[in-house]
């Protein structure tokens, strides 16, 4: 970058350019060049430099006509460092060309040297961008290159060892119990034997007192094997299984046609405040009406209205729910099943 500051840099008045020159005033010949005297403003500050103009064309005010013949300078190209420079000898440099002040210039660079070096012509601006050119014709597709050859196929992998063997698969639930098969046929009737004799009439006894009629009604009891508890969410009792399950079909108990009454239900110890145990018998995993629920300091609930029926090879369970945050507790339950009496 130009260093020239103040009173350093370098004007060009003309009896300077005469001198520079050689030539004072150039002699009036063909190879005379019409020049102004002008100041111009750049980035380094104030430059004087030769404008040229027209045979016929004046300077204008402010700048003063000086000539020069055309051969006065010898032009050395780029500027280099290494090339020693005589008096008027011309060079480029950063786009702006220099005159060499003295002889013997040598390592002098021209931006930074305005004793050795004044500027002939200073670099212009750029220009405006010039419009984009049409694009050329596309060029014709070039001949296809020959096929590559087939690679080698890479050597086969090694086997990898043999994975270990899952545990096996869970018991799936056991199935339905069948239905009972049809009644089969009855045998012919024995022949008749003969009448044997007539024994001897024996004493009437006393007619005891009448008993009580039967309900002819199967008692269903049964309870949780084990504590239950919030956690285990609902749970399935069989009768007289003594098993639970969180699966009605492990413990389902099948029964003959009848009706299913007088649920009744106790726990082992009070149910707390906030708890709720509630029992329902279900018949084929399905729950019935005939339900009861234990709640807040309870210790026995019961059912003795609904009265849900089965038929031929159904099967019963009981379901048993215990939600809020109360401690376990065991439950046991009791239900009758009055069978369905025969037709006639």
């Amino acid at each position: 970058m130009t260093t020239w500051t103040g009173l350093s840099r370098m004007i060009l008045g003309a009896a300077a350019i005469t001198a520079m020159l050689g030539g004072g005033v150039a002699r009036a010949s063909t190879d005379t060049a019409r020049t102004c005297v002008a100041t111009i403003q750049t980035n380094i500050g104030a430059v004087t430099l030769l404008r040229k103009i027209g045979p016929k064309q004046s300077c204008p005010s402010g700048e003063t006509l000086y000539t020069w013949e055309r051969s006065g300078f010898a032009w050395r190209d780029v500027w280099s460092a290494a090339t020693t420079y005589a008096v008027n000898d011309a060079v480029s440099l950063g786009g702006t060309s220099y005159l060499s002040l003295i002889d013997g210039n040598l390592n002098n660079d021209p931006e930074t040297s305005p004793a050795e070096w004044g500027i002939l012509a200073l670099e212009g601006d750029a220009g405006a961008t010039g419009a984009t050119g049409v694009a050329g014709a596309t060029g014709a597709t070039g001949t296809a290159g020959a096929t590559g050859s087939t690679g080698a196929a890479g050597a086969t992998g090694a086997q990898g060892a043999t994975g270990t063997v899952g545990p096996a698969g869970p018991t799936g639930p056991t199935g339905d119990i069948g239905a009972t098969g049809a009644t089969g046929v009855t045998g012919d009737a024995g022949p008749t034997g003969a009448t044997g004799d007539v024994g001897a009439t024996g004493t009437t006894g006393a007619t005891g007192p009448t008993g009580t009629a039967g309900s002819g009604a199967m008692l269903l009891t049964g309870g949780t094997a084990r504590l239950i508890d919030v956690m285990d969410g609902t749970i399935y009792s069989g009768p007289g299984v003594g098993e639970v399950s969180t699966s009605v079909l492990d413990v389902r108990v099948p029964v003959p046609g009848g009706t299913l009454q007088s649920l009744r239900v106790t726990t082992s110890v009070a149910i707390f405040i906030g708890t709720t145990v509630e029992v329902t018998v279900a018949i084929n995993g399905l729950d019935t009406s005939l339900t009861c629920q234990i709640t807040g300091f309870g210790g026995a609930c019961d059912d003795l209205v609904n009265t849900p029926v089965t038929n031929a090879g159904d099967s019963v369970a009981v379901k048993i729910l215990q939600t809020g945050l109360g401690a376990p507790t065991r439950v046991n339950y009791s239900f009758e099943l009055a069978p369905t009496p025969p037709p006639g």
